[in-house]
Order: C-alpha cells, then structure tokens, then sequence
C-alpha cells in the first residue's frame, strides 16, 4: 500500500514537471515569433536551452547522486528552471539576444534532474515487484506530458505575448508543492569519492556494461533519426493537406499512440527489456519508411501512430536496463548521461535533417529510417548476445529495488 502511495505522489510531480520541460521549447519559439518578430531567435534560444542541459547532464546526474538531502536537491533544481524560465519572460524584448541565450543556456542545466535523474529516484520507492510497471507508468508521463504542454502553452499566447513561458513557471511551482509529498529518504554521506572519481566510474559503467552500451548506442542513434519525423511533419502536411493545422494532428497521432501503449504497459510490463528495446527500435523504423513512401494523410497517420506505440515500451525497457546495470553509486549520472545523449543526437539530427529539406522530405525521412538501421547494427555488434530470458526482480543487499542478473549480463566486463 505504502508503495503504491509513493507510486502515485511520484508519477504525480513528475507529470507536471515533465509538462512544464515539455512546455518550455514551443513557448520560448512562440514568444520569440511574438516579441523579436523572428522564429531564428526562437530557435537559438531552444537550442542553447536544450543544448546546455545535454553538455550538463553528466554533471548534474553526479551530483544529485552525491547529494545527502535528494530532496533539497530537486527542489534546487525545480527552483532554479522555474525562476530560469520567469527570467527570460520578463528580459524578452527588452535584453539583447546573446544574452538571452546565455540565461536559456544557464536555466537548461536544470533539466537533466526532472528527466532522468528523478526516474533513476524510483527503485527506492517501491517494492521489487512493482518496478517494471512503476517505469511503464513513469515513461507514460513523457506522452501526457507532450499532450498537456506544448498546446496549452500555445493556447496562452492570446492571453499575453509572453503569458506560454508563465505556464511551465506555474507547472513548475506545482510540482514543487507535491515533491514535498514523495519520500525521498536521506543518503549516507560518500565523502571518500570524489566528483571526478564519481564521474569516472559512471562513464566506465557505461561503457564497460555490455547490455547497458547497446541499450544507449542504439536508442541515441535512432533518436537522432526520429527527428527527421518533426521536421518534416509541417511539409509533410502542407504537400498532403495543402495546410499547416495538419502538422498538429501528427503530433497528436504520436503522442496518441504513447499514452495508449503506456496504458497497455500498466496491464502487460515489459518483462524482456532487452529484446524489447530491439523489436522497438525496428518496428519505428519500419513506420518510419511508411511515411516516407505515404502518398495520403491516413498512412501517414497511422505510422505516426505506430510511431507513438513503439515509445512508451522502449522508455520502460531502457529505465530497466539502466537501473539492472547502474551501481547504486552513479545510478544518476547513468540515468542523465544516457538522457543527455538522446538529446544530444535528436538536437543534432535535427539541425542535419534541416539542411537536408533542400532535398526534399523523402531524402530526409529515408536518412532518420538509415539512422534507425545503423543505431541497431552498431549496438548490437558492440553488445551481449540477446539470450530468452525475463525479468526478475530480486532486492539488493542495501534494501534497493533491482532485477536479477541474467545470463545475458552476468557476460558484462566488470560484473
């Protein structure tokens, strides 16, 4: 019952903390549009925001997971992107844009703690049993959390010119409220590691644990191809529809698809995470290819769908992966850095696929389906073999939630 409670007050801060990070990249752009009179200065400012929290996450991952007080720490953090966000508002049109980017640059090294540095607080949260559905149910706020932000921020913009950056703020303070309510208990103190020692043995993790370096190699790289599907979708729909308002219902049918699938989760969790991170990964760029082929709105529709499907299943695969493969010591960082690289590479497709409109929108749909290929034959050449197994949870010796070494990752270097 107790883990259940803190199931429910967890997945409920970390909605309305991922709907305000969800909110913020659309309301910097429209508030930009409405105050500069220029979607470039909209898009410097996202990418310093967006750019910022990748470079840090490492970092911030590191140090979250050397905090005594977590949730001191994560107050910090919610703290500090909403005043980052306030700041902004108040300075656009009035301040010069270099330095608006430098205070988006300084607001986004934030972030990583609402994304995966707060998944990587679950284990201790709730029993063993309950894990693989409490990641099913934690990946299923990313997909409400994309549906409550971005048009609710748009929808603020007749209100006031700067009134969509006031909304995340606002989402922000309300998630600060309910972290009150999570019980994040306090650390040991780790004095005898040092931050470099820290940040040393959570990249050696990473590299050196065979099924947690597929994992992110290839959900990285086929991240980086599913930007090519939102930058094109306003093409897209204006060559099929002859208008942008279809643009909207794409990214409906995307995020459509993700909250269903992760409905679906709470009922059947993923028990091989693995294998599911793969059939995933495959199945996205299998619909990828059908929107590039798609001659009508109906196709494009249901592979964007499908799209959404495969996203839910896969995050939940990937926060078990991590969690199985990550010491308790650099959990954390194992969790940022990973969320780092993904929005590193989707940061970099995107400005990749945006040069590449020159040459049509098929030409760049067709690269994000190869980035899918390349993604799953690098990671699964750098990787274990993929051996039948399910999940199994079994508790750590420090009283955390883990899963019990496999075949497959007892093979691991350092195991």
């Amino acid at each position: 019952m107790a883990s259940r409670r803190n199931l429910l007050t967890y997945l409920a801060t970390a909605t309305l903390a991922r709907a305000a990070t969800e909110a913020t990249g659309p309301a910097l752009l429209l508030v930009s549009i409405a105050a500069l009179g220029s979607g470039a200065s909209g898009s410097y400012l996202v990418a310093s925001l967006t750019g910022s929290a990748a470079i840090g996450g490492p970092i911030v991952g590191a140090l979250l997971d050397r905090s005594r007080r977590p949730r001191r720490a994560f107050s910090m953090a919610m703290l500090g992107l909403s005043v980052g966000i306030i700041a902004i508002a108040v300075s656009i049109g009035h301040a010069p844009l270099p330095a608006l980017m430098a205070l988006a640059a300084v607001t986004g090294l934030t972030y990583p703690a609402l994304t995966g540095a707060w998944t990587a607080q679950l284990p201790p949260l709730v029993t063993p049993r309950m894990l693989p559905r409490a990641y099913s149910a934690d990946a299923g706020t990313y997909s409400v959390a994309s549906i409550i932000g971005p048009p609710a921020a748009a929808a603020l913009l007749a209100v006031s010119m700067t009134a969509p950056l006031w909304l995340p703020a606002a989402l922000l303070v309300l998630a600060l409220i309910m972290l009150r309510f999570v019980p994040l208990a306090p650390r040991p103190r780790q004095s005898h590691h040092s931050l470099v020692s820290d940040l040393r043995h959570g990249m050696s993790t990473i590299i050196r644990r065979l099924s947690l370096r597929r994992t992110i190699i290839i959900t990285t790289i086929a991240f980086g191809g599913q930007a090519a599907v939102f930058i094109c979708s306003p093409l897209i729909a204006q060559q099929l529809t002859g208008s942008l308002a279809f643009t909207g219902v794409i990214f409906g049918c995307l995020a459509a698809g993700g909250v269903l699938a992760a409905g679906l989760l709470l009922r059947f969790p993923v028990t091989r995470p693995d294998a599911t991170v793969i059939v995933t990964t495959s199945i996205s760029g299998i619909a990828l290819a059908a929107i590039a082929v798609a001659k009508n709105p109906p196709l494009v529709l249901i592979a964007a769908f499908i799209i959404g499907l495969t996203e839910a299943p896969q995050l939940t695969a990937m926060f078990l992966i991590r969690s199985r493969e990550s010491p308790e010591r650099v959990r954390g960082q194992v969790f940022t850095t990973a969320s780092s690289l993904r929005m590193s590479a989707f940061a970099l497709g995107s400005a990749v696929f945006g040069s590449m409109l020159v040459f049509g929108t098929a030409a760049v749909i067709w690269a994000g389906v190869a980035l899918h290929v390349i993604g799953l034959a690098i990671g699964l050449a750098a990787g274990p073999p993929i051996r039948r197994h399910r999940l199994r949870p079994m508790r750590s010796p420090v009283g955390q939630a883990a899963a019990t070494p496999t075949r497959e990752n007892s093979r691991t270097l350092g195991s």
